[in-house]
């Protein structure tokens, strides 16, 4: 049996110091307006969502255009680079999850990804950054659709492509920290494990009845065993 695991990055993997800095700054060099990632909540929406509600929460009216996008996403991984190179923004992965991906990575039939709502260039740049990016080098990403419920099935196809055969929806597995997460694999019939190093508690992601949950990776054989086992758990 072929198994899928397709992990969010921010809050679920990676955490950042002063990552809005590059963010602000690369609104500010693409469309000539300040903008601030600190007004609204990003947790769980893709990049494209996150800079409509900047704006929105600005009361400034921005028709983004495939010429801009394509400037934010340069400007963006540009932004991030420079920060990062200088100390200004710090990029870690979250403890137990070198570890963990590590062990995934020597699972017979266990393959495994990511679905996140960073653009592809930042994901990359961030996965590279923390050490992770000879294990998650293929998934689905922000720029590849705004709509977070779209990613894993471009996700689960690019997989598909990459094996030669198909993969059987409940046979992936969507690991995040929000219920938004939680979401996209319900619309895609996936199953889901949710983790506590985000916004929000483990005890409250409880309440929204993932698959399973974990209060972080500290434990690497308990979290791979608990990851593995949503794909043989039949909902109820």
């Amino acid at each position: 049996m072929l198994r899928l695991v397709l992990f969010d990055l921010d809050g679920t993997l990676i955490r950042s110091h002063n990552g809005f800095i590059p963010f602000n700054q690369a609104i500010e060099k693409t469309f000539g307006i300040p903008g601030d990632i600190r007004t609204v909540i990003p947790d769980g929406n893709t990049d494209p969502v996150i800079l409509e509600d900047i704006f929105s929460a600005a009361n400034v009216k921005v028709d983004i255009t495939v010429e801009q996008w394509r400037a934010f996403a340069e400007n963006l991984h540009q932004s991030y680079a420079q920060t990062i190179q200088q100390g200004i923004t710090r990029l870690m992965s979250l403890p137990g999850v070198l570890q963990l991906v590590q062990e995934l990575d020597d699972r017979e039939g266990v393959h495994q990804g990511v679905v996140t709502g960073n653009l592809e260039v930042t994901s990359k740049l961030k996965l590279e950054t923390v050490g992770l990016s000879p294990y998650l080098n293929l998934g689905a990403y922000g720029s590849d659709s705004r709509n977070r419920g779209d990613l894993p099935r471009i996700a689960k196809d690019r997989w598909e492509r990459t094996l030669g055969t198909s993969l059987a929806p409940e046979h992936c597995v969507i690991v995040g920290d929000t219920p938004k997460d939680l979401a996209a694999a319900r619309q895609n019939q996936m199953k889901c494990l949710l983790v506590g190093t985000g916004r929000y508690p483990v005890e409250e992601l409880e309440l929204f009845e993932p698959d399973a949950t974990l209060p972080d990776f500290t434990d690497t054989q308990a979290s791979v065993e608990t990851l593995l086992s949503c794909t043989m758990a039949e909902r109820s």
